[in-house]
């Protein structure tokens, strides 16, 4: 199946004529959902086409190059009445780049006659061949870009929620977290942040522990994951609303672990995850449905 994701982010968005309209027609068509074409909304626009800007969507492409990271499902502002700080969230599916240029047709027997010719797919067809930690980087980056299109906002925190995503390595060289990195090392005039990671149990099948250690190997100058530390409520992760698989249920983790990001922006916070990511599937490389939090502390 077609891995999953959805992406929440939470902070402030303060109050426009156009938010709160979107907000309202949002609003009305969850408690009437239309039996025609639904109209999509604004985050959804502006999701959509910063994301084919860049070339990461695999929407409306008119090239081949470079091969898209998702495919756009949905997106929208309306908050979640249990969390007043939701302020954004967007549905989308990991893409499977592999091009059915590389299909080769089956040898057929001498003898057999012309028939039906087989065809022999490439290597990794019809499964995602891009790895989350790849795409987690964009799409933090393109949530962020699109809720600060169309507002001020204030992000304090983000939460990836996944479905059917196999963390075993998939395709991608693994090793672009440690290079990209370097783009910290680049003075900035943000200032460093502390932030709390949080997790459902699913994610965590080593426990806090063997994670926080996996996670050190990773400590540099500009990020470092510390001590295992309680939750407070807001901070533990949730169900989506209206999940694309309400039967599976996810349980928020007593600990989550603390760690020093060099800024507190959407790179860092991608990268931050994307590296939380690569530590668990060295840990439990078969679960598929599992939920990362991250919030800003100070």
């Amino acid at each position: 199946m077609t891995p999953l994701l959805i992406l929440e982010a939470f902070g402030e968005l303060p109050a426009t004529e156009l938010i709160e309209s979107e907000r309202q027609r949002e609003r009305r068509e969850a408690e009437q959902p239309p039996s025609g074409v639904v109209e999509v909304g604004v985050l959804h626009r502006a999701f959509e086409s910063r994301a084919e800007l860049m070339g990461w969507s695999a929407t409306s492409r008119r090239a081949p190059l470079p091969p898209p990271l998702w495919n756009m499902f949905e997106a929208g502002l309306t908050g979640d009445p249990d969390d007043a700080s939701l302020i954004g969230w967007v549905y989308v599916g990991l893409a499977n780049p592999t091009g059915l240029s590389q299909a080769l047709p089956e040898t057929i027997a001498p003898g057999t006659g012309a028939g039906w010719a087989g065809v022999r797919m490439p290597p990794g067809y019809h499964e995602s061949t891009v790895g989350l930690p790849v795409a987690l980087l964009p799409l933090v980056q393109c949530l962020n870009d699109a809720l600060r299109r169309i507002g001020p906002a204030t992000v304090t925190g983000y939460q990836m929620t996944c479905y059917g995503t196999n963390l075993q390595p998939s395709g991608r060289y693994r090793g672009h977290l440690v290079e990209g990195a370097s783009w910290f090392g680049v003075p900035s005039q943000e200032a460093p942040a502390v932030a709390l990671i949080t997790f459902d149990e699913g994610a965590i099948g080593g426990g806090v522990s063997g994670l926080l250690r996996a996670l050190r190997y990773r400590n540099d100058l500009d990020f470092n994951f510390g001590l295992a530390q309680d939750l407070p409520r807001q901070h533990r992760v949730r169900t989506p609303d209206s999940p694309p698989k309400p039967e599976i249920s996810f349980h928020p983790a007593d600990l989550g672990i603390s760690a020093g990001l060099p800024e507190w922006t959407a790179s860092a916070v991608g990268w931050a995850l994307a590296a939380v990511v690569d530590a668990a599937r060295d840990l439990t490389p078969h679960v598929e449905n599992f939920a990362i939090r991250i919030a800003r502390l100070r």
